[in-house]
């Protein structure tokens, strides 16, 4: 989906300021999809100008006014034929995973730290999950998709503990460096 297409799904959501889009766009969305912020605002005033998007200007005292984004019925459809349209892949990229792929010449603090570091960011998104789970209205496809996400984020960290001594082992370490001068 294009950053555009983005915007309109955000908006299904209700009406929304440009930060608070933002704000889902950096902390929910971007856990999912690349995405750019860097042109979020023009991209908001492409949607208004093509009737996707309406917008009231707020007054604000002793701070700049603020735009309050608003899906019209076009932009609702726009969203819904996006969404009906993309393919949906589902790709996993990793750096992890690439270095990991090397893991018989790398020293085995590199590969602790690696280790260390994927399970604790793992910790990290199972704690954002079990706080997306206490939000009350979440609806059918939300529930799915966090626990999918629970689902493949809990296998790669009990992957990641049942093998990582073997790993481990493979490192590049003294006694493979002696016997390799």
């Amino acid at each position: 989906m294009n950053t555009k297409e983005l915007l309109l799904s955000v908006l299904m959501g209700g009406p929304a300021t440009g930060y608070d889009i933002k704000k889902i766009m950096e902390q929910d969305i971007s856990e999912l999809l690349d995405v750019s912020l860097s042109n979020l605002y023009p991209a908001l005033n492409e949607l208004a100008t093509e009737g996707l998007v309406t917008f009231e200007k707020v007054e604000q005292d002793n701070r700049p006014n603020k735009k309050i984004y608003e899906l019209t019925e076009a932009g609702r459809r726009a969203c819904l034929d996006a969404l009906m349209t993309c393919t949906a892949k589902h790709k996993l990229r990793s750096e992890f995973l690439f270095i990991l792929s090397f893991a018989p010449f790398l020293p085995r603090e590199r590969l602790e730290e690696l280790l260390d570091r994927q399970t604790e960011e793992s910790e990290r998104i199972l704690g954002d999950l079990d706080r997306r789970e206490a939000e009350q209205d979440r609806n059918a496809g939300q529930v799915f998709a966090a626990g999918l996400g629970r689902a493949i984020v809990e296998a790669q960290l009990a992957y990641i503990r049942q093998n990582r001594e073997w790993l481990l082992d493979s490192a590049y370490g003294p006694a493979r460096m002696a016997a390799a001068n």
